[in-house]
């Protein structure tokens, strides 16, 4: 009796664990479908509609390859709860892998956990954008560019804010030499004059640290273009850590320590991090957030839900509460059978004594 009892025990857990599960899995589900349409994630004219000019000092922030995670999101309202910000760029890598379930579990974490109140520009990188077709993805599931660039609007993008000139370069792996020409452009038309310049693109150059990968292509026409204007500075992710320089005049930031840490680089930079940038009329500073080591265990099963579990059902929600109904139904039933087991019925031989 007392193994059976065990064994009704370990069902009554298990049924009510499913149930749990199926519940949180709903609610995921319904963040997922609540997706406003009118969010301010991405390089669109709705998100520079949305931007508050309030004059000098303004602040933004920086952080980089960020990849959907719990640390990313930590950070986020850490800074937030330390002081506004006029908007946030994301350097690239803000999903682990070019595939439409993650990009939508991006989009479902922000919107439904982090809601900023102003525009997050991004920057695209390797790990979001499929450029590449292989047999390793089904095709419904790559995220080409034109994907990508419907999900958030333009890879090149830029604008003015407080006579200040932003500029995102998307450097597209099938062309490398493209965002030259964006940049090139953007800095003709709207460079001169301007009281500070602000450059973001995912790779770095060549040249930092030993320890830093260089990928970022045509890096020398890329500087050339740079040090012709006043004060600029650039910020860079790829690489999971933190460093700053400077090259003829150019602030060159690394900024990549938003999300996973890899453990074969260096300790030199090596911490999570997130940058509030203020910038004055004549002086910008920098401000590094920091994080300790936390574990990714709630979005890692979230990120499995989305990755695994959505990208069957598609949109069939039913099946999420048929699931519901049938584990909560079996948790009951146990627990039913569990609790009679302690009031046996009388036998025969009791009941005609």
């Amino acid at each position: 009796m007392k193994r059976k009892r065990i064994v009704q025990l370990a069902f009554i857990v298990l049924f009510l664990a499913l149930a749990g599960l199926s519940g949180l899995t709903i609610e995921f589900h319904r963040d997922y479908l609540n997706i406003p349409p009118n969010h301010l994630i991405g390089n669109r004219p709705s998100s520079l509609a949305a931007l508050k000019d309030n004059g000098f000092p303004f602040s933004f922030l920086v952080i980089g390859d960020t990849q959907t995670n719990e640390t990313a999101e930590t950070l986020i309202e850490t800074a937030l709860q330390e002081g506004s910000a006029s908007f946030m760029v994301i350097l690239g890598d803000f999903v682990k892998e070019p595939d439409i379930w993650r990009h939508r579990f991006f989009l479902t974490e922000m919107t439904s956990e982090i809601k900023p109140s102003f525009p997050v520009f991004l920057v695209s990188g390797n790990h979001d954008i499929d450029y590449f077709p292989s047999g390793k993805k089904s095709t419904e599931r790559r995220v080409t560019v034109d994907i990508y660039e419907f999900l958030y609007g333009a890879r090149n993008f830029d604008f003015v804010f407080n006579n200040c000139l932003f500029i995102i370069c998307g450097v597209d792996l099938r062309n490398p030499a493209s965002y030259l020409d964006e940049l090139r452009h953007t800095l003709s038309q709207k460079g001169r004059g301007k009281k500070h310049i602000f450059v973001f693109v995912h790779y770095p150059p060549k040249g930092l640290a030993e320890y830093i990968p260089a990928h970022l292509p045509h890096e020398e026409e890329f500087f050339s273009l740079l040090e012709a204007h006043g004060d600029v500075t650039c910020f860079f992710g790829d690489f999971h850590g933190y460093w700053r320089g400077q090259r003829k005049g150019v602030n060159l930031i690394v900024t990549g320590g938003g999300g996973h840490l890899k453990q074969s680089q260096p300790e030199w930079g090596k911490f999570n991090h997130i940058l509030r940038v203020t910038v004055d009329e004549n002086k910008m500073s920098e401000e590094v957030i920091t994080l300790s080591k936390m574990t990714n265990l709630e979005d890692a099963f979230e990120e499995m839900i989305f990755t695994k579990i959505f990208a069957v059902i598609q949109n069939k929600s039913w099946v999420l509460y048929v699931l519901f109904l049938l584990f909560s139904v079996a948790a009951i039933y146990s627990l039913i059978l569990f609790a009679a087991s302690f009031h046996p019925r009388p036998t025969l031989k009791k009941a005609m004594m």
